[in-house]
């Protein structure tokens, strides 16, 4: 099954899709989908909205073999993507969202209309979303799900902070019917086995309420695509039989490059199959209920919550036998750190709603939510403790706690010639807690041991438990803030409903920070009874989370191939100022959005542009390393540290886009029903103003920019610019069948940084590259990797053995593609002086992947309604 059925078979899914939207072959059906977010008013239809919403139903997101909600929605929703990490701790497990080309923090969720908390750390490594915080998607159970609604445009005046690029509202399910799924899933290579158990059930709460709970648990097993390490692992022997540390070169251990020194003979016999890339292994158990009772005729009680624990192993980097990072007398052969990684969420929400207040309708609710993340290290060992050391030990926990108040009104107002003035105001108060947990002190400790063997030994050892050691006393914080809000948002409609205006008007004062006021004005126009035109424009924000103003860790990142220690300090860290951090600003945003809408009959088109810019943006500082740096840091307590880095407001973008949606629902007669969707989004981000070297660094002679190139094009191009999705669902009497085939446009990353020209030559023959200079004056280049656009066609089956009874069964990635690989190390690039991009041959793909490096997989699901 080679390319070019790839894409015939992408090519003939869009055709036949596009062909079952014709509407010319309109026959009359209902395809109305009805939605709440957008506005504070009554619900209303997806394409009478003034902005692009997007409403995916349970039953769609559930098709296939996506075992996440995620992505589920990536394939869903065009504009939303997420990548697949690995080695990246908790970040392994909650996979930062992006919409629209931006940021993970940029987008806002809520739950039944309700802000949702995020998860308490920041991305602190080499990945997508660098910086952020991001949400946990997984501890809400799919099972529980009624619909998504996904808001594509600025509605920080309506719904607060986060609210740049979009809001995901989460509507769970209601009623009192009950359902009960398992599926179980594995790829074609064997391993990722995946087993998924679900059941939903509502209660009656008199005549007229519900209480509804779901319980999911699932069990996920790793899969792996690293390749064999062939480098040298031992100590090898000069000519005077002194060891010499081994070799760090692609193959040095199996003779395709010179070792160091003559080999171990154990070279010949380890296994060589020690790295993991891939998915991580976890174990997870979430519930949700979500539960209605009127009170009388005007008045009702709801409330919704859940909680979820989800444990996890993240696969850290490889220390060979003969690395100074090893205790050889542990583990003569190497190790893999292990990061044993726990993520809880719980949260509750209650409230009244009501429908004359002094004639308003009213709703006053109050949301407690909050996740925790506890982290530990097995399989390893603190070297600066010698043979005393553990194996295990705590690293510490991240916790974040939000308390959210809202009291909202709504009217509408007669004011004579014509339609009504519909009024909404209201109030909220949040409160917002961070904590940074110390770990164990072995855990970070210098135990005082140097290094016991080898070439080196004698000299300090690394101190702290592998990779990066647990959280310091100087890392710990408690802190909170509170903001307090005032919204205001007006609604009406004009000759005869053909045009509708709205404005919204938020002020916002953090306890932290100060206050910020925002708007935002829409509006559609029906041209026809068929055509309309929409479009919005205003301003938005986004508050720098706790997290960002307070988090500081110290990791080990490998960077081109090498590990690097590297501190992230909190910008209000006491040592914050010796390397020119400041207090983050928030976010700030001007947004406009302008599209049009075409309905008729079953079928539905719209096309929407739209303009973001995006003042000083939150990201994660370059890496600044120099021998001063590191000595400065120790003489201030820091001792050892190759590199820092910190949180800072870096950037001011602007992002440019398109989104094109078209669907059509058509009835076969005796051949059954047709739905075709064909969903499209292009995005371009580019940079008005990236700040230079901070003055403090630029003294004691960095000449590093305070956001360098790496950070750069991961902002702008390691999210795909173009996505397409071509969606055919097929059903008759009780046979259906889905088909989905999408296009992830091309990605790229900062493959290598400062190769000379040589290098260059025998690094990239292959492969589509960009080289950026280094400087005006040196012949060197940082090398930037393309990596083409690929197809992903996903299958499944179904059939109903009964009304009540469903069987089906996929295949997801039918082609079993997988990504184009990173430049790699070779014996020419070796001689030439470098390895490739691929961490020494072992790991053959890239961490920005748009859709993983699984390969094929296989599905089976039940599905039983009761």
């Amino acid at each position: 099954m080679g390319k070019e059925l790839k894409y015939l078979t992408f090519t003939g899914a869009s055709a036949l899709a596009l062909l079952a939207m014709s509407p010319a072959l309109a026959q009359p059906a209902d395809l109305e989908e009805i939605i709440v977010i957008g506005s504070r008013f009554e619900p209303r239809v997806v394409t009478e909205s003034p902005t692009p919403i997007d409403s995916i139903s349970a039953e769609e997101l559930t098709r296939g073999g996506a075992t996440d909600l995620q992505s589920m929605l990536k394939v869903a929703v065009p504009s939303f993507s997420t990548p697949r990490p690995t080695a990246a701790g908790a970040l392994d497990f909650l996979t930062p969202p992006t919409m629209r080309g931006l940021s993970t923090g940029q987008l806002l969720v809520l739950v039944n209309g309700k802000r949702r908390h995020t998860a308490p750390g920041v991305n602190a490594g080499n990945q997508i979303g660098r910086g952020d915080v991001a949400y946990d998607f997984n501890a809400i159970p799919t099972a529980a799900i009624s619909r998504v609604e996904v808001l594509r445009d600025g509605a920080a005046a309506q719904y607060g902070s986060d609210a740049i690029a979009g809001v995901m509202n989460v509507q769970l399910a209601k009623g009192t019917d009950g359902t009960a799924s398992a599926m179980y899933g594995i790829t074609g290579e064997g391993d990722g086995q995946h087993v998924e158990l679900s059941a939903g059930k509502g209660i009656d709460l008199g005549d007229d309420g519900f209480a509804r709970l779901t319980v999911q648990y699932k069990h996920h097993e790793e899969t792996d695509r690293a390749a064999p390490d062939t480098r040298q692992q031992y100590f090898g022997r000069n000519a005077a039989g002194a060891l010499v540390a081994p070799s760090g070169n692609y193959g040095s251990g199996v003779g395709l490059t010179p070792s160091n020194g003559t080999l171990d003979p154990r070279e010949a016999t380890i296994d060589r199959d020690m790295w993991n890339f891939g998915e991580p292994k976890y174990e997870q158990l979430a519930l949700f209920l979500n539960a209605e009772k009127p009170l009388s005729d005007d008045v009702t009680a709801y409330g919704f919550g859940g909680y979820s624990r989800l444990k996890g192993n993240s696969f850290n980097f490889f220390r060979r036998a003969g690395q100074d990072e090893t205790l050889r007398s542990l583990y003569p052969d190497g190790f893999m750190p292990i990061q044993e990684i726990e993520i809880i969420n719980g949260s509750g929400a209650v409230g009244v709603r009501g429908d004359d207040l002094a004639g308003f309708g009213w709703d006053l609710s109050t949301l407690y939510g909050g996740s925790r993340i506890n982290t530990g290290y097995s399989n390893t060992a603190n070297v600066s403790q010698g043979t005393a050391s553990k194996t295990s030990f705590d690293r510490g926990f991240n916790d974040f706690r939000q308390w959210t108040t809202n009291l909202d009104f709504t009217r509408e107002i007669p004011v004579g010639g014509g339609e009504p003035l519909k009024f909404a105001f209201g109030f909220e108060y949040r409160k917002e807690i961070y904590e940074l947990g110390v770990g164990e002190p072995d855990s970070y400790a210098n135990g005082g041991v140097p290094i016991l063997d080898g070439p080196n030994a004698g000299r300090p050892a690394p101190v702290g438990a592998q990779p990066g050691g647990g959280n310091t006393p100087e890392d710990a914080t408690k802190q909170d803030r509170n903001s307090k809000a005032a919204y205001v948002e007006l609604e009406r409609d004009f000759f005869d409903e053909r045009l509708t205006l709205s404005g919204a008007l938020r002020y916002e004062d953090f306890s932290d920070f100060g206050d910020t006021t925002n708007y935002k004005l829409a509006g559609r126009f029906e041209i026809t009874d068929e055509l309309a035109l929409r479009g919005s424009f205003g301003s938005g924000f986004r508050a720098p989370a706790l997290a960002q103003s307070y988090f500081s860790s110290t990791n080990v990142s490998f960077v081109n191939g090498q590990p690097l220690r590297t501190r992230n300090i909190s910008v209000n860290h006491p040592t914050a100022a010796l390397v020119g951090a400041t207090a983050l600003k928030p976010e700030k945003s001007d947004n406009i959005s302008t599209g049009v809408v075409f309905s008729s009959g079953d079928f539905d088109a719209t096309v929407d542009y739209y303009r973001i810019e995006i003042t000083d943006r939150i990201a994660m500082s370059s890496n600044f390393q120099s021998t001063a740096l590191t000595n400065l840091l120790a003489a201030r307590g820091y001792p050892g540290l190759g590199a820092i880095s910190y949180l800072t407001n870096a950037v001011d973008t602007t992002t440019k886009g398109v989104d094109i949606t078209l669907r059509y629902k058509h009835d076969l007669d005796e051949w059954g029903e047709v739905t075709g969707t064909f969903a499209a989004n292009f995005n371009e981000t580019k940079f008005d103003r990236i700040a230079g070297t901070p003055a403090a660094l630029s003294a004691i002679g960095i000449t590093t920019v305070l956001f360098d190139l790496s950070q750069q094009v991961r902002f702008t191009d390691s999210m795909p610019k173009d996505k397409f999705t071509a969606n055919l669902n097929w059903q008759k009497d009780a046979l259906h069948l889905n088909l989905t085939g999408t296009r992830y446009g091309e990605v790229a990353q900062v493959a290598l940084t400062n190769r000379t020209p040589a290098q260059i030559a025998a690094l990239t023959p292959g492969y589509k590259v960009k080289l950026v200079p280094v400087s005006a004056t040196s012949a060197n280049s940082d090398i930037i990797q393309y990596y083409r656009a690929d197809i992903v066609v996903d299958i499944e089956a179904g059939y109903d053995l009964t009304d009540d009874f469903t069987l089906s069964a996929g295949v997801s990635n039918l082609f079993d593609q997988y990504p184009e690989k990173q430049i790699a190390s070779t014996a020419a690039s070796v001689a030439a002086g470098t390895n490739g991009a691929d961490n020494n041959g072992t790991f053959p793909y890239a961490y920005i992947a748009p859709y993983g490096v699984n390969g094929r997989a296989f599905h089976v699901k039940a599905t039983y309604r009761f």
